[in-house]
């Protein structure tokens, strides 16, 4: 490590997920090593609340606002650009689009002008037109979660490939770690005991694929009748989700959270962990987790997930096809682990494994690190 910094993390999430997630694991990292960090956000968010929480510097007078408000915008720009005026950021680093642009002007508007570096977290397609080119190029350095997101944003922005750098995600192994079930989460979610359990842990959302989990479900469960597929998550799908399951006729065996606080201990109610995206999955943190508690994972291959998810080591990766060849194979690989529960402690022992190996806290914090001294002995 170099000299220590003073760096600002911006995300425009309201709510819970992978994005806000890394935000407040980099960045507790990165106070370990000595740093200064604060984390900005729209007001009353849960990754401002958990970063206070956790005694970190936060800063929460935004909108941040999705869509064009050219009042509220304005308001965001000034307050962002009196902070940086006032704290004197060496480094500012962002992660989605409105906050990129507010920050972006933001940073310019004062002298000397702080680092600027941004996140990519997703694998949906940036848009190549002129604006975004100028954009992208702005900043100093370009962070992706997964090797295959760099291509993304190289190749419609111009951005300099060799100022791109893939940097996995952590989970929290201090916080997801193997445990016995609670019988009282069990109970509360109206799981009988010894019952086979199939999870889920991801937004309700279109590109999460939880028609594909369903409809492989209602294969799944001409074997196993008594299994139960639990969707941990809140989001704008659940009423599509909802009635998938009623066509299915499986709505007794599918089990809707909503948005929980305490994630690993349902976690440590399933058998298997699936993930099974369409679109935008640049890693799949949540997987990351599941392999800290030890479950074997099976996975759709969409952008990154392929990264964790060794095909017959820790778990099963799905190859792009046809929706109803991975249907069947999403079943074929729930039902191959389901029979035989030695396979699956095999493959959960290797997850977590690998991934306290490979994809630790102190790695993401020490590689965000390594960039951040680069570029401040540059700009030197």
């Amino acid at each position: 490590m170099g000299r220590p910094l003073k760096i600002f993390h911006i995300n425009m999430h309201r709510h819970w997920g992978g994005q806000p997630n890394r935000v407040l694991t980099e960045s507790l990292g990165l106070r370990e090593l000595g740093h200064e960090v604060w984390v900005s956000g729209p007001r009353g968010c849960l990754l401002v609340q958990r970063a206070q929480a956790a005694g970190l510097a936060t800063f929460d007078d935004l909108d941040l606002l999705r869509g064009l408000h050219p009042v509220s915008q304005y308001r965001d720009y000034r307050a962002l650009a009196d902070l940086f005026a006032r704290e004197r950021f060496d480094i500012i680093h962002t992660h989605g689009s409105q906050d990129s642009w507010l920050s972006l002007f933001a940073a310019r508007s004062i002298t000397p002008q702080p680092i600027l570096v941004r996140t990519r977290h997703n694998t949906f397609p940036v848009a190549g037109h002129a604006l975004n080119k100028w954009q992208w190029r702005q900043f100093d350095w370009v962070i992706t979660i997964s090797p295959q997101v760099n291509d993304l944003v190289s190749g419609p922005t111009g951005f300099p490939r060799d100022r791109i750098t893939a940097i996995y995600s952590a989970p929290d192994p201090d916080r997801f770690f193997p445990r016995e079930p609670d019988p009282k989460i069990r109970a509360e979610l109206g799981i009988p005991e010894g019952v086979p359990v199939i999870g889920k842990v991801a937004r309700l959302a279109p590109e999460k694929g939880h028609h594909l989990f369903l409809r492989a479900a209602a294969f799944v469960l001409k074997e196993f009748p008594e299994a139960r597929f639990v969707c941990v998550g809140k989001g704008r799908s659940r009423g599509d989700i909802e009635a998938l399951a009623r066509e299915l006729g499986i709505e007794r065996n599918v089990v809707l959270t909503g948005f929980r606080e305490d994630v690993p201990d349902i976690v440590a109610l399933f058998d298997i962990f699936v993930l099974s995206p369409t679109s935008g999955e640049s890693l799949g943190t949540s997987i990351l987790e599941g392999f800290c508690m030890e479950k074997p994972a099976i996975a759709t291959e969409v952008g990154g997930t392929g990264e964790s998810v060794r095909d017959g080591k820790t778990g099963y990766l799905i190859k792009p096809a046809p929706e109803e060849i991975q249907i069947k194979k999403l079943a074929e690989a729930m039902l191959k682990l389901l029979r035989d529960p030695a396979l699956r402690k095999q493959m959960g022992q290797a997850g977590r494994a690998m991934v306290l190996e490979e994809f630790s806290p102190r790695r993401l914090a020490g590689r965000c690190d390594e960039i951040y001294q680069r570029l401040a002995a540059e700009r030197r």
